[in-house]
């Protein structure tokens, strides 16, 4: 990212945020993979894992550039592969039996790296973002110890997370771009909500 003809960030540290997308994409291809996955199907879905973190990692480096006439969709790309990779690990992390103690934190730790990638295209990203980062995975870290207390399959936990995740990040940036509205607000609690019910409703069913 150092490399890019327009990096103009003089601190090494700033690169960083760059490289979380695309290392947690890797692990989160290759657990799910390995928990979800079994037979030939393997290794077809570990080129194609392989494949889309070139592409993430394509993309990361694009994106140093906010003119570059890739960046809108290429920002849209990697908005895609944060949530994916966040879902895929959150539900990984919920069933392959951590300690309750490592699994919270490990679900914060995801989070804040996650949410780091998402708010960086914020106007406003620096410090402040930072520590919203932060409190984005000690919410996350929150919700996962929560439920813990509910009789809850991996699928559905993760499904909980990332709407958790959604929500969070989603107002956040709105926050840090001074543009959140009540209405926004609102659109963003009903999508939520709406995700929630359905969470429920499946486990009910099933």
């Amino acid at each position: 990212m150092r490399s890019h003809p327009r990096w103009d960030t003089g601190s090494p540290v700033a690169s960083l945020v760059y490289v979380f997308l695309p290392v947690l994409g890797v692990l989160a291809g290759g657990f799910f993979i390995d928990h979800a996955v079994d037979g030939f199907a393997r290794p077809v879905l570990g080129i194609l894992v392989g494949v889309g973190v070139g592409a993430i990692a394509y993309g990361e480096y694009q994106t140093v550039d906010p003119h570059s006439r890739l960046y809108g969709s290429v920002r849209l790309l990697l908005t895609v592969a944060t949530y994916l990779t966040a879902f895929a690990l959150y539900t990984v992390i919920f069933t392959n039996g951590l300690p309750l103690w490592l699994g919270i934190v490990t679900t914060g730790l995801v989070s804040m790296a996650l949410a780091m990638e998402l708010l960086r295209e914020s106007r406003h990203f620096g410090p402040s973002s930072t520590l919203v980062g932060l409190a984005i995975g000690i919410s996350l870290a929150e919700l996962r110890l929560a439920l813990y207390f509910f009789p809850l399959d991996g699928l559905l936990a993760g499904a909980l997370l990332i709407i958790g995740f959604y929500l969070a990040t989603g107002l956040v940036h709105h926050l840090l771009d001074h543009d959140l509205e009540l209405s926004t607000a609102a659109e963003y609690l009903l999508v939520a909500a709406v995700g929630t019910a359905a969470v429920i409703i499946t486990r009910v069913v099933i």
